[in-house]
């Protein structure tokens, strides 16, 4: 395991760490985007600093992964597995989807790495549902399959997404005016979309950056608290949505760096609220757990989770003297794990 480099590329910042022994990201550096060239650049400055040289890497990607050339969607860069593999050595390399390598963490979650939002409840057998709002909106599934876990990626954050309620019109009707339509769920329910939730409740005021209207909210400013309670709100009818969607008894996780930095400012019963209100399924709504992913990296968790699956599978060399035990569980596998991808590609 300590011979694969894991990868979260995201939008704003690209974090980088090992595979551990027990499965876990040691050696976290984080590099912020804008003093990197691309996915390379960033992994190169890596390799450099450790002076590793890992022989397999996984990557999660802020956008569509479907082999070939991977685009972000958030930011213009663009990249090929086989070529990095050839630039590092890579044996072997993998890359998916950064929410569904967070839906691959959800098995491995620690108690004190999830909090529950709202009422307390078990967990449900049925598929899991994982989103969060970040530069983008993120969202991915786990579904049971025997007895093992299949992650699904998706695009859900760039469905359409309207209002709901009499004070929501007016924001969406400021946003279509400004953005144009349609609305997606990821133009309100993201770091940028508080931004634009704020503006769009105060357009004769000046215009706040997320950090500051956070910042703002806590002090105690009203127009920031509105700002939050109305995100707050979009989130929570979102995660609905999904839910329904998927049918998610086993459990709505939110994740994303938004999400955990509003810390008190996240209303539990706020966010319920508007989860729940989908009739007529309230009542199936009701008794789907929804919890707060608190674990610092999922997206790296995720990709050590899929690290140890691939490797128990052989699909990587194995370096001198490392084992896989052969009773180990496979906590969960990606969908295109079920057949050949171009994503795990041989690096020669």
């Amino acid at each position: 395991m300590s011979s694969v480099l894991l990868a979260d590329i995201g939008g704003s910042a690209t974090r980088l760490a090992m595979c551990g022994p027990g499965g876990r990201p040691e050696r976290l550096t984080i590099i912020d985007n804008d003093t990197v060239s691309g996915p390379e650049a960033a992994i190169r400055r890596y390799l450099d600093e450790t002076g590793l040289a890992p022989r397999a890497a996984v990557l999660a990607v802020a956008g569509p992964v479907a082999g070939g050339e991977i685009k972000l969607t958030n930011r213009d860069w663009r990249f090929r597995c086989d070529q990095l593999a050839e630039r590092f050595g890579f044996d072997r390399i993998h890359a998916l989807n950064d929410f569904e390598a967070v839906a691959h963490a959800l098995p491995a979650l620690r108690p004190d790495e999830a909090r529950p939002l709202g009422r307390a409840a078990p967990l449900r057998p049925g598929p899991k549902a994982v989103l969060g709002p970040g530069a983008g909106l993120g969202v991915a599934a786990l579904v049971p399959y025997g007895k093992e876990w299949i992650a699904l990626a998706s695009e859900g954050g760039h469905a359409s997404f309207g209002p709901a309620a009499a004070d929501e019109r007016i924001v969406f009707q400021r946003l279509a005016a400004r953005e144009g339509e349609p609305i997606a769920a990821e133009t309100v329910i993201s770091g940028p979309g508080l931004e634009r939730i704020y503006r769009a409740l105060n357009p004769f005021g000046i215009p706040l950056v997320a950090r500051a209207i956070v910042t703002e909210a806590r002090a105690g400013a009203a127009h920031a608290r509105a700002a939050v309670d109305l995100f707050v709100r979009l989130l929570g009818r979102f995660a609905g949505d999904v839910a329904l969607t998927l049918k998610a008894t086993g459990g709505v996780f939110i994740a994303g760096g938004v999400a955990q930095k509003l810390g008190p400012l996240f209303d539990a019963a706020i966010f319920r609220a508007a989860f729940e209100n989908h009739p007529p399924y309230h009542g199936l709504l009701a008794g789907i757990p929804t919890s707060l992913m608190l674990c610092h990296e999922p997206g790296l968790v995720g990709c050590a989770a899929l690290a140890g699956q691939i490797l128990a599978a052989r699909s990587f060399p194995l370096a001198e003297g490392e084992r896989v035990a052969s009773e180990a569980p496979s906590e969960g596998r990606s969908a295109s794990q079920l057949k050949p991808h171009g994503a795990l590609t041989p690096g020669a």
